[in-house]
């Protein structure tokens, strides 16, 4: 794999619906330090402009700054893992979660703080992963929290739902409406049929690197984005009102030892629903019957 050198300015791209579209202040800070470090300024326009953006950077050995959410970096990596050649990654968190960026990776939330990291920090090595032939930074999951994604969009529009507030009205927007559409599936880990060969019905299943999704949510308090292992929880279906008491508890990552709740560790899974089941990598979503998931062990070289 090709490796930029250090002199290489990166290219930096930066998604201007972040935020709510409230990026003058990133655009401001990263336009001044990309002019002063002599890197190239993009700012994306459709869906798919910063992965495409990302692969020609990487096939050219020049690293990337993204300036955006959780799907913004999904993008990015995207184009970085396709492009085959390993190159750093800087991230401004920008978005209304940034679970990737500031639970998994550490990074500050104050954006100069972050513009400084994305361009000086220290290339430290993450896993990545990926799910049907499509990469993912932090996080894949199936079921519930799949559907509360899909309906976090429409909550967007209102001005105070942002992060944890919008993950958490969006779950209770389906636990109330939703519910009934939890996923009949069956799953195996490193070609093990964990939980029985029967199909069961599941309320969710999420593989992560790191410990949270949705604004916060620490659905896998332990895991480790350095140990080149995913870690899964599993929820088998309950009650709609015993799903309202726990989603609190799934929230502040105290639910180990909760009877419905199963946690596992391995490199790949398989999730196969004869209906089909909707999915989430990092917030961009899709559907389908069967799912091939497996780590990518240090496939990202982000600075921290």
């Amino acid at each position: 794999m090709m490796q930029t050198s250090p002199s290489a300015p990166p290219v930096v791209i930066l998604n201007p619906a972040s935020n709510r579209g409230n990026m003058d202040r990133f655009r401001h800070l990263v336009r001044s330090r990309a002019e002063a470090e002599g890197a190239e300024y993009v700012e994306s326009q459709r869906r798919g402009d910063a992965s495409d953006v990302a692969r020609r950077a990487a096939e050219t050995g020049r690293g990337v700054v993204v300036v955006g959410g959780d799907g913004s970096i999904n993008e990015v990596v995207n184009g970085l893992l396709a492009a085959q050649q390993r190159v750093p990654l800087g991230i401004v968190p920008a978005g209304s979660g940034n679970d990737f960026a500031c639970n998994t990776l550490g990074l500050p939330r104050d954006t100069a703080q972050a513009v400084e990291r994305a361009f000086t920090g220290t290339p430290m090595d993450a896993d990545a992963g990926i799910a049907n032939g499509r990469y993912f930074a932090n996080s894949f999951s199936v079921g519930l929290d799949a559907d509360v994604t899909v309906a976090s969009e429409h909550l967007k529009r209102f001005p105070f739902m942002t992060g944890t507030t919008l993950y958490y009205t969006s779950s209770l927007q389906r636990l109330f409406f939703g519910y009934r559409k939890c996923p009949w599936l069956t799953l195996t880990i490193d070609g093990l049929a964990v939980e029985g060969p029967e199909v069961s019905r599941h309320v969710l299943v999420a593989v992560m690197n790191g410990p949270t999704y949705g604004g916060g949510f620490r659905i896998n308090p332990k895991a480790n984005h350095t140990d080149g292992i995913f870690d899964v929880c599993s929820i088998r279906y309950i009650s709609r009102l015993r799903a309202m008491t726990l989603l609190p508890v799934v929230k502040r990552g105290a639910h180990e030892n909760e009877p419905e709740v199963r946690f596992y560790h391995g490199q790949t899974l398989g999730i196969d629903c004869p209906t089909g089941v909707n999915a989430q990598m990092d917030g961009e979503t899709l559907r389908d019957t069967h799912y091939d998931v497996r780590v990518l062990p240090a496939a990202l070289f982000v600075r921290v």
